[in-house]
């Protein structure tokens, strides 16, 4: 219900918003301000600050309530809102996504309508792009732009941005399928997972990064709402089926959930787990690829390897992210009756600690 509450108090608000241009913002407040992750060039971090080595937990935060937020791991404490601690003004409503490149960190704030630039170290914020319909995820185009997914499938709106790092300026943008989501980058290409938005869609645009040209739509299982890349490039995708609701909105599924796998060359797709059911969660942030395991949300944590899958770890949870270092597990919780919390598992599904943190952690950036 969560989503379906979102989508219609999304459309008044969509309808009430004046698009303005995107820039860069000249006048940030002094202090005190408070998942797919981009590698840093070498030579290009030059700076330390309090949070250098943090691992940061993104936070959408309740719908309207304006309290989407970043919270920083530092040492096994947890630092909630630390944009609003650094930089003395809320980072605003519905934090959606985040990633790292350089220097900076790029977060997306759907329900804002915006993406604001941090530096990475010490939070300060660099700049705002603001005047979007209905942002989503960010990728890396190269050390001077980024694409943002825009777009919620009804209202003419769905493209992937170019923005300049620096300006905060849309620079360019690429028409997409229905509700543009999850992006990630591989073989020069960016593939963009066309979720439906508030309509359906079953396809994965693929762009030329360097050119911007639509190589090709993929035509994959309903409403493809996460990706991760595997060791050769190849791209899986979560699709998590298509709905139609009841007059409660309640949810009717029509079609099952499918795990598809996009070879990173030939761009030719193939199913890889067929369900008999819809994968439940309100998240976005379903599935993790680490060390030639697919982990997928399912009532609890699965993993799939060698064409088996395998329960790993009971519960329900709201997303899932995999340290690349460690291999081990994060999980969010999103329990209405108290305080949510981010998990750490290792590889084998153990406990390793329970952090308290900000309403509905989307995901973890190490």
């Amino acid at each position: 219900m969560k989503k379906n509450l979102l989508k219609i108090a999304s459309i008044v608000l969509a309808g009430s918003m004046i698009l303005a241009s995107c820039k860069k913002d000249d006048d940030p407040k002094p202090a005190p301000e408070n998942k797919e992750e981009q590698k840093t060039t070498p030579g290009e971090e030059t700076t330390t600050g309090a949070y250098s080595n943090a691992t940061f937990v993104v936070c959408q935060g309740n719908f309207q309530q304006n309290e989407g937020s970043i919270d920083a791991i530092i040492n096994g404490v947890v630092t909630k809102d630390i944009f609003q601690k650094e930089n003395g003004r809320p980072l605003g409503d519905i934090a959606q996504s985040m990633i790292k490149t350089g220097d900076k960190a790029f977060i997306v704030m759907n329900n804002s309508g915006k993406v604001e630039a941090v530096n990475v170290h010490t939070f300060k914020s660099e700049g705002i792009c603001k005047g979007l319909s209905y942002p989503r995820y960010v990728a890396n185009r190269n050390d001077e732009e980024i694409f943002v997914s825009n777009g919620n499938g009804l209202s003419d709106d769905d493209y992937v941005y170019v923005i300049n790092k620096q300006t905060m300026q849309k620079t360019d943008s690429v028409p997409t399928g229905f509700g543009p989501n999850t992006m990630v980058v591989s073989n020069g290409k960016l593939f963009v997972a066309n979720s439906g938005g508030w309509s359906t869609d079953k396809t994965i645009t693929v762009i030329d990064t360097k050119t911007l040209a639509v190589e090709k739509t993929i035509t994959v299982g309903d409403n493809p709402y996460d990706m991760d890349i595997d060791e050769n490039g190849n791209i899986i995708v979560f699709c998590q089926g298509a709905s139609t609701y009841d007059e409660n909105w309640n949810t009717i599924p029509l079609t099952n959930a499918a795990i598809y796998t996009i070879n990173g060359s030939t761009l030719e797709a193939s199913a890889t787990i067929e369900f008999d059911h819809q994968l439940q969660s309100t998240g976005y942030n379903l599935i993790a690829y680490n060390n030639g395991i697919i982990y997928y949300i399912d009532n609890g944590i699965n993993t799939f390897s060698k064409g088996e899958t395998n329960k790993i770890i009971e519960g329900s949870f709201f997303s899932i992210s995999i340290d690349p270092t460690t291999n081990d597990i994060w999980v969010g919780e999103t329990p209405q009756n108290s305080s949510h919390s981010e998990k750490q598992y290792d590889k084998a599904g153990n406990l390793i600690k329970t952090y308290s943190v900000t309403n509905m952690p989307e995901a973890v950036i190490f």
